[in-house]
């Protein structure tokens, strides 16, 4: 009886495991050239149903003028297209010509996922290294769906 158990656990261990390793979401990972107070108009289809529609950086006038509120910001539309709700984590960095790192920003979905059929903006803050961010060319996005 005590063999069936210990094999009846390992079993359902392997369906945990496989099971788990089938809802892992893809993630999404492209760069694009860094333009700083424009909207790029990006329109990529991302898995899970999701849309990345904008990527926005928004810069101060004086770069070591920045606090929580007036510091450099990025905006991310995303668009949900799919059936199901879904949350949304957002990675960026963004490199200058010598691929030194001038600056990162990460957030996403905090509480609520982004319904079907709904859009929404994740306005991201880029703390700590952003001195030099002005001097970016390029930036690497990436989105991982959840569900």
């Amino acid at each position: 009886m005590h063999r069936l158990t210990k094999t009846a656990g390992l079993v359902l261990a392997v369906a945990l495991v496989l099971v788990t390793g089938d809802a892992r979401a893809e993630l999404f990972s492209k760069a694009y050239a860094f333009k700083p107070d424009t909207t790029l108009q990006v329109g990529a289809e991302m898995p899970g149903g999701l849309r990345l529609d904008s990527v926005q950086f928004v810069l101060q006038k004086d770069p070591n003028d920045g606090g929580t509120f007036t510091g450099p910001k990025v905006k991310v539309k995303i668009s949900n297209l799919g059936t199901a709700s879904a949350k949304v984590g957002v990675a960026i960095a963004v490199t200058d010509v010598d691929g030194r790192l001038v600056g990162v920003a990460s957030g996403g979905t905090k509480l609520f996922p982004l319904r079907a059929d709904r859009e929404i903006v994740y306005t991201l803050s880029i703390d700590g290294v952003r001195a030099e961010l002005a001097q970016g060319t390029i930036f690497r996005i990436s989105i991982e769906p959840t569900p």
